[in-house]
């Protein structure tokens, strides 16, 4: 794949997942996809290569569906007065401070 091909992979990807996490800033949410590249890489964001953020990225991404299936199966089951079958969610660390 060319950085041409990762760079529109990546903004559209961005795009997406803009949308599902609009409390979001633009910073914030580069900040957190870098750590989350950084912290699987275990290279600064300066020296992540842009396969290496795609991936962070679709984990990312991938994280919010999961959250948002699980807030809609917990919102129907309470609407239907049961409990939900799926298992509780996990609990994700603190943003790591970056100086």
């Amino acid at each position: 794949m060319t950085t041409a091909d990762l760079l529109q992979r990546i903004l559209e990807q961005l795009g997406h997942v803009g949308a599902r996490c609009p409390e979001l800033r633009f910073g914030q949410l580069i900040a957190t996809i870098g750590m989350l590249a950084e912290d699987a890489t275990g290279h600064s964001l300066w020296d992540v290569e842009d396969a290496d953020f795609v991936a962070a990225l679709e984990r990312f991404a991938g994280d919010m569906a999961r959250r948002e299936s699980h807030r809609a199966e917990s919102t129907a089951a309470s609407d239907r007065g049961a409990i939900s079958a799926s298992q509780p969610p996990t609990a994700t660390p603190p943003p790591r401070h970056v100086s």
